[in-house]
């Protein structure tokens, strides 16, 4: 076995077969490669352990964003399930721990699928602790039935709440900017949130000009001209299903299923593009929006934990 650089044309479909084992909905090769982008102050390293053949049996990333707090980096490993408990993983994540601490790294996180025992003890031997919990769950939108909460959309309205798409707005800077800020001030307030945001100017490269931003999907609940609430969907034509990526209101406005009315907004818009399911994540501790979930139906599936190691 050796560990060497990962080559383009040569080794990226073996790699994304490795990062799709445990993905719910699969990495594509475009996405991958603005995974690989590079732009100032951002750090993402790979490698690649390979068998005599030079073929790809596990692959190690080495990941600090230029939101991330100073001296935290994002390590992750993974190894062709044919070669476990062969010691590929742990010299991939020795080769890689070693480079993240010669970057100045302090804090390491991870992550991993929560039905993975054998992955949660391999991280826990290199000193990683659980740091929080992301529950995933699944709607079966051709069995939804809106019918119980038909008044909950016309009621907020009746109050002055006002719904929009920022397809409303004509996707303006300035709607954008406002969602943004709506997006970061509830971003910052979930349970185990890390305090760490991209700017709008980065919000405006990797979300809005992303492949995947419809603003039909983003989905706003408004007082007068306050954004104070949002939902956002991502769809996967391919696949027929979305993902609600994140729905959350302003602290002065809950308790008013201002939340509930987005989130069936969010299945509207779905189900009117052809999607059969969607799925969402949301922190274990987060129980507010966990009941909402429930509440429309939604069932669990296995989401991922997310470690920690300090190490400076």
């Amino acid at each position: 076995m050796e560990i060497r650089p990962a080559l383009p044309e040569r080794d990226y479909e073996r790699i994304l077969a490795l990062i799709n084992i445990d993905e719910s909905e699969p990495y594509t090769l475009s996405q991958y490669q603005h995974w690989l982008r590079e732009e100032p102050g951002r750090m993402y390293r790979t490698r690649v352990a390979v068998d005599d053949q030079d073929e790809v049996i596990g692959y190690s990333e080495v990941v600090h964003e230029t939101w991330y707090a100073p001296g935290r980096y994002y390590l992750w490993v993974c190894v062709d399930p044919r070669f476990l408990r062969q010691g590929i993983g742990s010299a991939l994540y020795a080769e890689a721990e070693a480079f993240a601490l010669a970057q100045g790294a302090a804090v390491l996180t991870t992550d991993m699928r929560d039905n993975n025992p054998a992955a949660f003890a391999f991280a826990g031997r290199f000193g990683y602790s659980l740091d929080r919990h992301l529950f995933e769950s699944v709607l079966d939108l051709d069995q939804f039935d809106e019918t119980p909460f038909s008044d909950c959309i016309a009621t907020l309205s009746a109050s002055g709440i006002r719904f929009y798409s920022l397809a409303d707005f004509d996707n303006t800077v300035e709607a954008r900017r406002k969602l943004y800020e709506v997006n970061t001030i509830t971003v910052l307030q979930i349970p185990g949130s890390r305090g760490e945001m991209p700017t709008f100017e980065q919000f405006e490269k990797e979300v809005a000009g992303s492949e995947w931003f419809n603003p039909e999907g983003q989905l706003l609940a408004a007082d007068g001209e306050q954004f104070i609430g949002l939902s956002a969907v991502r769809l996967y034509p391919e696949s027929r299903s979305s993902y609600n990526l994140m729905t959350g209101v302003l602290e002065a406005y809950r308790g008013r299923k201002i939340a509930l009315a987005l989130k069936l907004l969010a299945i509207r818009y779905a189900r009117s593009c052809g999607a059969k399911t969607m799925r969402t994540h949301n922190d274990s501790r987060n129980a507010p929006i966990l009941a909402i979930n429930r509440k429309l139906g939604y069932q669990p599936q296995p989401g991922k934990y997310f470690l920690r190691k300090v190490v400076g």
